[in-house]
């Protein structure tokens, strides 16, 4: 164990199990590792880990006002795919390095995404409470035969991409778009690459995959909803603001599209009294794609590695803003 010389805070998740293997792995490069159960604001954040080397974040906001004021900051970790809570132009300017952990749980996220196409198509919540309460109907229309359908992806990463397969698995037609993506990167995805007003004309199903940028946020909004077949599908799993919740409840309740599987809200948690959560042809999940008691364990372990690294001037696996080694060089290994 070597000599305490950093300071590093977890920030959020702290009932969901132990982080020994992260403080572990942080103690052995000189870290003192301090669990924060969350921040509220800026000042929240300095007055609690003001002094941070390195922040782990669950989902509390990390921007430019704060960083500025953390004279120590070499690195700030996101625990899953999204860094949308850090203002990642802030910290390359400041020299900070942004780390994610988008590798542990591409199936399950894929898994969810599938999982409630499913249950939309088959219908599973309507079944399940007509049999509970009294009522035997084994047929509900609209419910389509999955294979030979058209599900459409929105964003091929390798979430979007491990999604495919599973859609491929139970014989639809995969279609998506992705401006990013070459042409050689969908033909090995077995996807047909389409525009994305194509996506939205021909999907029976609309999985969304893609981060939430500036040109993601509302990209599906009254205009995309009303291109959508009206026996059509929206399924979520990747951040709220990429869907206009107000067009989608307005889509749903005048039936432009027949459903929605949503994992992810604009606002987290939502309110109580948010349509969506009173709609019968909706199912919800309180953003839990992600979770499988296997891939949470690996976790704290891959943040505790990935902040050891940076704190010793070493390339993390997963930097996400390349950028910033302009001002602070890491060495590969």
């Amino acid at each position: 164990m070597s000599e305490q010389q950093f300071m590093v805070y977890r920030v959020g998740g702290g009932a969901r199990g132990s982080f020994d293997e992260e403080r572990l792995a942080l103690e052995e490069v000189g870290a003192r590792h301090v669990v924060i159960e969350r921040t509220h604001g800026d000042d929240d954040l300095l007055e609690q880990a003001g002094d941070a080397d390195g922040l782990i974040i669950v989902e509390s906001p990390v921007s430019r006002q704060a960083m500025a004021k953390m004279d120590r900051l070499k690195v700030v970790l996101r625990t899953g795919v999204g860094v949308d809570v850090v203002d990642i132009d802030a910290a390359t300017d400041l020299g900070i390095a942004v780390v994610n952990i988008p590798d542990l749980w591409i199936r399950e996220v894929a898994n969810h995404a599938m999982t409630l196409l499913l249950a939309c198509n088959r219908r599973l919540l309507m079944h399940d409470s007509g049999l509970r309460s009294g009522s035997w109907t084994p047929t509900a229309s609209p419910v389509g035969s999955i294979h030979g359908e058209t599900v459409g992806i929105l964003g091929m990463g390798r979430i979007g991409r491990a999604f495919a397969a599973r859609a491929a698995a139970f014989e639809m037609e995969v279609i998506a778009y992705d401006p990013y993506l070459s042409a050689d990167a969908f033909a090995r995805a077995g996807a047909e690459s389409v525009t994305f007003e194509d996506l939205l004309r021909r999907s029976d199903y609309i999985s969304i995959h893609s981060p939430r940028t500036d040109e993601t946020t509302h990209i599906i909004d009254e205009a995309a909803l009303r291109q959508m077949k009206p026996s059509a599908y929206l399924i979520n799993t990747s951040r709220g603001p990429v869907v206009d919740q107000v067009a989608l409840v307005k889509a749903l309740t005048e039936g432009w599209i027949a459903g929605a599987g949503i994992d992810v809200f604009e606002i987290e948690p939502p309110d109580e009294n948010e349509p969506l959560l009173k709609m019968d042809n909706v199912i919800v999940t309180p953003h839990s794609a992600f979770y499988s008691d296997a891939a949470v364990q690996q976790v704290p372990a891959r943040c505790g590695e990935e902040i050891a690294r940076v704190l010793t001037g070493r390339m993390p696996m997963n930097l996400y803003n390349p950028a910033v080694l302009e001002k602070r060089p890491l060495r590969a290994d």
